[in-house]
């Protein structure tokens, strides 16, 4: 009985403990700092067991991914909304702004290696909290979002040239912008 009651003490003392350091503010939030390990490895593994937990259980696919109609379609929501600035693209470095994010925007063609469409379909259609990652699925319909997945599928081999080839119509302006707004200026070249 003895141990239990220590055991309880123990846990009762972590728990205060690890309150007490959030509540008065001891943690660091400045995007300028690194978290620390645990605080890094505990947010990477709570997102990537919410993506597989929650994608694919209402997704569904009527065309294929290699379609080029797709894929361009999903090049010009790519540019238009902005996420190359987070992202960067083929040749393409991101923004100097998103260099200073954290956590830092994934690579979006290690993203399309790990992640399988029903993941980057929920993860473009939900976003990620605290992450900036928005959700599209508000301003989006469902084939728009899959025009995006087939687009990532296929930035691991798009070359420059392609990528500019896909968004060059793209230039002048986002059919999903209000009028004024601003979703972040080209990123810079490599």
């Amino acid at each position: 009985m003895r141990t239990l009651a220590a055991i309880a003490v123990i846990l009762s003392a972590i728990i205060v403990g690890l309150a007490s350091y959030a509540y008065f503010g001891f943690y660091n939030v400045a995007a300028s700092e690194q978290d620390a390990n645990v605080i890094r490895w505990s947010l990477e593994t709570i997102r990537t067991n919410s993506i597989e937990r929650h994608a694919g259980h209402n997704v569904s696919l009527a065309r294929s991914l290699d379609d080029p109609e797709m894929i361009h379609t999903g090049g010009l929501h790519f540019k238009e909304e902005g996420c190359v600035a987070c992202h960067g693209g083929p040749g393409i470095s991101r923004a100097e702004f998103a260099r200073n994010m954290q956590p830092q925007p994934p690579d979006l063609k290690r993203a399309a290696t790990t992640l399988n469409d029903a993941e980057l379909y929920w993860v473009l259609q939900n976003g990620i909290k605290m992450t900036g990652m928005p959700a599209f699925g508000p301003t989006h319909n469902q084939e728009e979002l899959w025009a995006m997945v087939a687009f990532v599928r296929h930035l691991p081999k798009m070359s420059l040239a392609e990528y500019e080839k896909i968004t060059e119509a793209s230039e002048g302006g986002g059919h999903h912008q209000a009028e004024g707004e601003d979703h972040g200026s080209a990123a810079s070249r490599k």
